[in-house]
């Protein structure tokens, strides 16, 4: 009894090989004239992406008995979407600012890096400059406030960074539009805005009903520049 003739795998004739080498070169070259300083920066970072993509491609070409024809119209949609890919990757520091402006201007209190070192923020809808902080890892939604000497918590966000109003000692005493209320004395290990950080910073937590915590000089008086003009302020390092 005569066997079946056996399968064999495909075959890489003359043709394929040359949509592979295509292939391979088109990504290459798209990659380099399409990424910022062409290839020359990338790192092994980057280059990992691009070889996967790569890869794929050549073993998709090479495993195929597919005609030619429908088997290159697949692969230019694999092709385009792998540019995409790669493109998007090495802007991605762009793509980044430009993120970090849309959500500035829809959110305020989030801020802009408008330069290295420098922020920018506007008016919310009271009027006011709203600032979001990460304090000792915690966001804090901070109100500023040029006339308070120090950063005033509210017991809520106290509590948020691990610190129990019963625990503290209210040495304090302040003058508030609501009459005197004590205060307890705290540091805090960080705070960041953005790029703007500062570390040991004294604060105090309000034993009063305050709504929201201020963001005063102790933390303001660390940077390099605060510019307030109309409904923009401007913090630099």
């Amino acid at each position: 009894m005569e066997r079946p003739p056996r399968k064999s795998g495909p075959r890489l004739s003359g043709p394929r090989l040359l949509l592979i080498a295509g292939i391979v070169g088109a990504v290459i070259a798209i990659a380099a004239s399409a990424s910022p300083g062409a290839l020359d920066g990338w790192d092994v970072a980057r280059g990992i992406p691009l070889a996967i993509i790569l890869l794929l491609m050549v073993a998709r070409l090479s495993a195929s008995t597919r005609p030619l024809g429908p088997m290159a119209r697949q692969l230019a949609v694999i092709l385009a979407f792998g540019t995409v890919l790669v493109v998007g990757y090495s802007y991605s520091d762009d793509l980044n600012g430009i993120l970090g402006r849309v959500l500035g201007a829809i959110v305020p209190s989030h801020g802009t890096e408008i330069a290295p070192g420098m922020m920018r923020f506007t008016v919310d809808d009271n009027g006011q400059f709203a600032i979001d902080a990460t304090v000792n890892g915690v966001q804090v939604h901070f109100l500023m406030d040029t006339g308070a000497s120090g950063i005033a918590l509210s017991q809520r966000d106290a509590g948020r960074l691990g610190l129990d109003p019963k625990d503290l000692r209210y040495t304090g005493l302040f003058s508030t539009a609501n009459g005197m209320v004590r205060a307890a004395p705290v540091t805090l290990d960080s705070i960041q805005i953005g790029p703007l950080s500062a570390g040991a910073v004294p604060a105090w937590v309000n034993e009063g009903d305050l709504d929201q915590s201020l963001l005063g000089m102790s933390y303001l008086s660390t940077l390099g520049r605060i510019e307030m003009k109309g409904d923009t302020l401007i913090l630099e390092r």
